[in-house]
C-alpha cells in the first residue's frame, strides 16, 4: 500500500504551469575571451599630446600637470615598477592622489610610456632673427 502511494504522489507530481523563459540577451563573451584595448596612436603620445579622456587623463590633467608640462610627461620611459616609485616619490612631494588613484594612474602611464617606445623625434628650425651673426 505505501509503494502504491509513493508512486501515485510521484506520478501526479506538481501542478503549477510552467514559467516562461525571460528574454534571451545579448549573448556573454567568452570567460577566456581577451578584452582588446583600443589601438594607440603612438605619433600623437610622441608628439606630446595626452589620450582624449578617462578618469587617468583627468588625473593627469589635475595633479600633474600642475607642476609639469606635457612634453615632462611625455618623454619618460618607465618600467611599470619604475612609474610606481616615481609616482610615490611625487606623492611624498605633494601630489594629492589616494592610494587607489595612484595605483589606476600608475597602470595608465605604464602603459603609455614604456622603456619601448620611441624617442621622440625633434625637427629642427629656422634660428630665431638675430640669433646668428649678420642677420636681423
Amino acid at each position: 500500500m505505501r509503494r502504491a502511494l509513493v508512486i501515485l504522489l510521484v506520478a501526479c507530481g506538481s501542478r503549477e504551469e510552467p514559467k516562461p523563459s525571460p528574454a534571451p540577451g545579448p549573448p556573454a563573451p567568452p570567460a577566456d575571451a581577451a578584452v582588446v584595448a583600443p589601438a594607440l596612436d603612438r605619433a600623437a603620445l610622441l608628439a606630446g599630446k595626452l589620450p582624449a579622456e578617462g578618469a587617468e587623463v583627468e588625473l593627469l590633467n589635475t595633479r600633474c600637470r600642475n607642476c609639469h608640462t606635457t612634453e615632462y610627461l611625455t618623454q619618460q620611459r618607465l618600467s611599470e615598477p619604475a612609474w610606481k616609485k616615481t609616482i610615490e616619490k611625487m606623492r611624498k612631494f605633494g601630489a594629492n592622489l589616494s592610494d587607489a588613484e595612484a595605483a589606476s594612474l600608475v597602470g595608465f602611464v605604464a602603459k603609455l610610456w614604456t622603456p619601448e617606445l620611441p624617442d621622440r623625434s625633434w625637427a629642427a628650425g629656422p634660428p630665431p632673427p638675430g640669433a646668428l651673426p649678420g642677420t636681423d
